[in-house]
C-alpha cells in the first residue's frame, strides 16, 4: 500500500503533539526522530540539512576535487569530479526499509558527458555485495552529441543481484539529461505489490511489477557522486579502472522507508525539494 503525504504528516501529528511537523522539504537537524518516514536528507546548506555542515568537508575522498558550489535546486549545490565524492558513514537506518522511495536531482552538460566511463551518481555500500545495495550512475555510452543519458540502477535481492533498470540504452535511454537544466530522479518501490516506478521530473518514466529488492543487511556507507570503491569498499578506482566520479552537480538526496504516492512524488519536482 502507498502512502500519501497527508497521512503521514497526521500520523507523526499525533504521535508527538509538542513538536511541530516540518513540510516536505524542510527537515532541520533534529526535527526528524528515528522512526519517521523520512530516513535520510542532504541539502548542501548547513541550515537546511540534517547534518553539520563542516562533516562534509572533513568526509571527502582522497585525491578529491569536488566542492561545494552555489547553483543548486534552490542553493548549494555538490560539485562532482571524475574523482570526487562524498562518504557519509551511513544513510541512517533506511536500508532496514522493505517499501521506500529514493529521490535526487541532477545537472549536467553535454560538454561534461563522459563518452568512456561509468560515473557513479549514488551508492548505498555494502560490505557483502561489489555493486552495493543501491548504485545509480551513468553508463558510459556512444554517440556524444546525444543529450539523452544512460542512467541505470543496481538494487541488492537479499544475497544476489536485480538489474532490471539497467536497461535504458539505445531508444530507452532518459532524454534531455544532458542538457545543462535540473532534473529530479525518484524510485518507488512498494513491496506489498511489488511494484517499482521510476520518475522524471514528476512524471512516470518506467514501472515494473514482479519486483523484488530486498538491502542485504551488509550496508555501510553512503556515497555521493561515485561508486562505493570510491570509498574502497569492495576494491577501489584503480582496480576498477572503468569507474568513475559524477562530473555534474548532485542536489536534494532524500531517502523515505514508504513509497511515496504519485502526487508527493509530483510535489517534489514543483516544489525543486
Amino acid at each position: 500500500m502507498k502512502f500519501g503525504l497527508l497521512a503521514m504528516v497526521m500520523i507523526a501529528f499525533a504521535a508527538c503533539q509538542k513538536t511541530d511537523r516540518p513540510a516536505l522539504g524542510n527537515y532541520p537537524k533534529d526535527t526528524n526522530p528515528p522512526g519517521g518516514p523520512l530516513k535520510f536528507y542532504a541539502t548542501f546548506e548547513a541550515e537546511k540539512s540534517g547534518f553539520v555542515f563542516d562533516s562534509i568537508k572533513a568526509n571527502f575522498g582522497q585525491p578529491n576535487s569536488a566542492s561545494i558550489v552555489d547553483g543548486g535546486v534552490t542553493g548549494k549545490a555538490f560539485q562532482g569530479t571524475n574523482n570526487g565524492f562524498i562518504v557519509f558513514p551511513s544513510a541512517n537506518d533506511f536500508a532496514q526499509s522493505t517499501s521506500f522511495t529514493v529521490s535526487f536531482w541532477i545537472k549536467t552538460t553535454l560538454a561534461q558527458k563522459d563518452n568512456v566511463n561509468a560515473d557513479g551518481v549514488l551508492t548505498l555500500a555494502s560490505a557483502n555485495n561489489f555493486w552495493g545495495n543501491m548504485t545509480w550512475y551513468a553508463d558510459h555510452t556512444t554517440g556524444g552529441n546525444s543529450d539523452s543519458m544512460d542512467l541505470k540502477v543496481h538494487w541488492a535481492n537479499g544475497s544476489g543481484d536485480n538489474w532490471d533498470f539497467a536497461g535504458y540504452t539505445g531508444n530507452a535511454r532518459w532524454p534531455g539529461m544532458y542538457d545543462g537544466n535540473w532534473h529530479d530522479v525518484v524510485f518507488v518501490y512498494d513491496a506489498p505489490t511489488k511494484t517499482a516506478t521510476l520518475y522524471k521530473d514528476g512524471v512516470q518514466f518506467d514501472q515494473k511489477t514482479n519486483e523484488t529488492i530486498s538491502f542485504d543487511g551488509a550496508a555501510s556507507s553512503l556515497i555521493v557522486g561515485g561508486f562505493e570503491q570510491a570509498a574502497n569498499i569492495q576494491g577501489n578506482y584503480a582496480g576498477n579502472t572503468w569507474m568513475s566520479g559524477f562530473p555534474g552537480l548532485i542536489d536534494n538526496i532524500r531517502l523515505y522507508n514508504v513509497a511515496l504516492a504519485a502526487p508527493d512524488v509530483q510535489a517534489l519536482y514543483a516544489n525543486k525539494q
